[in-house]
């Protein structure tokens, strides 16, 4: 019950390193889950007819190496189980060699589009492969402690996505570039672990939060304004980049 994509990594995939970017893996990730979802009869047209939509709970992303430049690569995913309300799907990255080069896990919940309360799930409504990519689920990631000031910014336009909520990904992209130039310069992401806890609407203002656990341990929060709440939590490791660019 696998489900295939050849790729290439696209100019407009990559970072200024040449590398598949975070944002552009996650959205890979998202839109190859989308896919199979709908060839398997419960995506988003399905549910939409019951007044249903997936929302992308947990994620635990483990990256070996990132795809460069013109680089082939296959993404393949399958449901994995259900763990409580949970419904859990494995994406893997392989290259064209057919090593294993990002392994991932994510966990979703199918919300009801008028009350926004959680549908629960009963086992056997989606078929599973029996393999797993990692050997554990997405886990809890706790809070952040800093008193650091946080800068607050709107919400914009491309931030918005088709269920009128603040775009997955793009909070990757506001914890991304939350760090500067020379930091990544010097380092590259290597694990992330994010839970998505609060939907972010248009007219919002997020900010970040941010605690150094150590060199290479760091946990970030995006924070609402209006009323202090985290609307996702992010682990991440970080490790010395192997070949830093010489620009």
């Amino acid at each position: 019950m696998k489900h295939k994509q050849e790729l290439t990594t696209k100019s407009y995939f990559i970072n200024r390193f040449g590398k598949l970017s975070t944002s552009f893996l996650f959205w890979q990730m998202q839109d190859i889950a989308w896919e199979h979802a709908e060839k398997l009869g419960f995506g988003f047209a399905n549910l939409q007819k019951e007044k249903q939509f997936w929302v992308l709970s947990r994620m635990l992303v483990k990256i070996k190496r990132r795809p460069e430049w013109g680089e082939k690569f296959t993404v393949e995913t399958w449901p994995a189980g259900i763990d409580g309300l949970l419904a859990l799907r494995d994406i893997h990255f392989i290259d064209a060699n057919g090593e294993s080069i990002i392994q991932a896990t994510t966990s979703w919940l199918v919300l009801n589009q008028q009350t926004k309360r959680i549908v629960k799930l009963e086992l056997g409504s989606i078929p599973l492969h029996d393999e797993r990519v990692l050997d554990i689920n997405a886990g809890k990631v706790k809070p952040v402690k800093s008193d650091d000031e946080v800068v607050f910014t709107p919400v914009l336009f491309n931030e918005i996505d088709v269920n009128q909520h603040f775009n997955s990904g793009r909070y990757l992209e506001r914890i991304i570039d939350s760090y500067d130039f020379d930091f990544h310069e010097a380092n590259e992401l290597i694990e992330f672990e994010v839970n998505f806890v609060k939907e972010g609407i248009q007219n919002d203002r997020l900010g970040i939060k941010k605690q150094i656990l150590d060199k290479n341990n760091h946990i970030c929060s995006v924070v609402r304004e209006s009323d202090g709440a985290d609307l996702i939590r992010a682990r991440l490791v970080w490790e010395k980049r192997k070949n830093p660019t010489q620009l």
